[in-house]
Parts: C-alpha cells; sequence; structure tokens
C-alpha cells in the first residue's frame, strides 16, 4: 500500500513538472533555496558543536534563519540560481553519460562533469536562455518522475533503503524505459513551449459611456425687419399759418 501511495505521487508530481513544470519553477527554487539552508545551518551547528543534526534548539534557530535568507535570496537572484541550475544539470548529464557508458564515476568523469557544468554556465549567461533550460530542466524532472512511479507501480523499484535497487540497472535491461523517458522528455518541452509562447488574450475594451441627448442648437439673435418711414407733416411754424378756408360767395343777380 505504501509502495502503491509512493509510485501515485511521484508519477502525479512527475506529470505536473513535465508538462507544466515552469509555472511552478521559482516556488521551486524558493522551496530549494530554503531546504538547502536549512540543511546547511544545522549541519553547520553539529559540527562545530557536540550532539546529532539539529541535536539542540541552537540547531533549529541556525537552520531556519539560514534557509529564510537563501529562500528570500532565490527571488532576486533568479537569473544567477538558474544559471547555477543549469551547471549542475551539466554535471550530472555528463557524470551520468560517462557512468554509463563504463567510465564510472572516478576522476575521469568528474573532471568531466566539471568542465560541463562550467561550460553551461557561461553559455547560459552570454545566451540568455534561462527560460529555456527552465524548461528543459522542468521536463527531464518531469519525465524521471513519470518512470520513476511507473516502475514503482509495476514492483521494478523499491523505494525502501533495505531493499532498494540500483535503478539504473532496470533502465538498462531494456531500451523501452530509456525510450519512453526520452519521448516524454521531447513532449514535455513542446507542451510546455507552447503554452508559454500562447499569446495572452487582448483585454475586453470597456463599455463606452452612453451617448449625451442632443442639444437644441442655441437661438442667435436676429434683427428686426426694417419698416418703411411713415411721412410725418412738418410742424407749423410761426407767422406762415394759412387763413382758414372761406366759402365762395354768391354771384351777384343781374339788373333788372
Amino acid at each position: 500500500m505504501q509502495v502503491t501511495f509512493i509510485g501515485l505521487l511521484t508519477l502525479v508530481l512527475g506529470i505536473i513538472l513535465c508538462f507544466g513544470g515552469h509555472r511552478f519553477f521559482r516556488v521551486m527554487m524558493v522551496a530549494v533555496g530554503f531546504t538547502g539552508g536549512f540543511v546547511l545551518g544545522g549541519t553547520g551547528v553539529a559540527a562545530f558543536s557536540p550532539g546529532p543534526f539539529l541535536g539542540n534548539l541552537t540547531g533549529w534557530i541556525v537552520a531556519i534563519v539560514v534557509g529564510l535568507v537563501l529562500a528570500g535570496l532565490a527571488i532576486p537572484f533568479y537569473a544567477a540560481g538558474v544559471a547555477v541550475l543549469g551547471g549542475v544539470v551539466a554535471y550530472l548529464v555528463t557524470t551520468g553519460v560517462m557512468g554509463y557508458l563504463g567510465y564510472g564515476l572516478g576522476t575521469l568523469s568528474q573532471a568531466a562533469g566539471i568542465v560541463a557544468g562550467a561550460v553551461a554556465i557561461i553559455l547560459i549567461y552570454l545566451f540568455r536562455v534561462h527560460r529555456l533550460l527552465v524548461i528543459a530542466v522542468t521536463a527531464a524532472a518531469g519525465a524521471a518522475g513519470i518512470l520513476a512511479g511507473v516502475l514503482a507501480l509495476l514492483g521494478k523499484i523499491a523505494f525502501d533503503i533495505g531493499s532498494a535497487t540500483d535503478p539504473t540497472a532496470v533502465i538498462r535491461s531494456t531500451p523501452l524505459w530509456l525510450l519512453l523517458v526520452i519521448v516524454l522528455f521531447l513532449a514535455g518541452i513542446g507542451a510546455q513551449w507552447s503554452i508559454r509562447s500562447r499569446p495572452s488574450s487582448p483585454p475586453a475594451p470597456a463599455a463606452a459611456p452612453p451617448p449625451a441627448p442632443p442639444q437644441a442648437p442655441a437661438a442667435t439673435p436676429t434683427a428686426p425687419p426694417p419698416t418703411a418711414p411713415t411721412p410725418t407733416a412738418p410742424p407749423p411754424t410761426a407767422g406762415s399759418a394759412d387763413p382758414p378756408p372761406t366759402s365762395p360767395e354768391p354771384p351777384e343777380a343781374p339788373p333788372a
């Protein structure tokens, strides 16, 4: 039951990382920073004081403080963290390939891994491929998680330390497992790249305000129409008044 639960959990986490890991990468960086700082602080206190790891209150306090500091530094130094992560991945991949080819994990493999890691850090800084690196790392981690979950559910590997076997021996037993990892890795890169490159939908246009009601045009003052001048009689002047008209006298009768 425990192996089934761990296998299912590993399978689900692997699918999330493989096909959408870049969305959670910053959270992962913070979590890794806190975990690394916690272990570093606790180990440092245990190295300079008697007692086991986190055996006293001082060890807990220092571990938590260092973990919080490194978790906070993971945000502003995101680009540097991604570059260092790329170097670590290049180191692990190189040493793993050297071991797979039969060179073991001796000095030659370690030297090749260190050179590959340094070259990877320089290339990441020069070409600014942080985005592609994040997608590749999460896709590879997710593909490995999916394979680990499938192998655990099939009973090929065990998570118990006492009965655990070398997982690389299971993978080397048949090329199908390695082919599955490669196919999942490429599919994860394609899915994450398409999601990241998808243009965001334009924002909905704001509703236009309702049009204002039409206003009546302002009345322009008009001049009154011209009127014809009315003739006025000149005022009478003194001494020039006309005598009133007299009735005509009747004509005289002729003499008899």
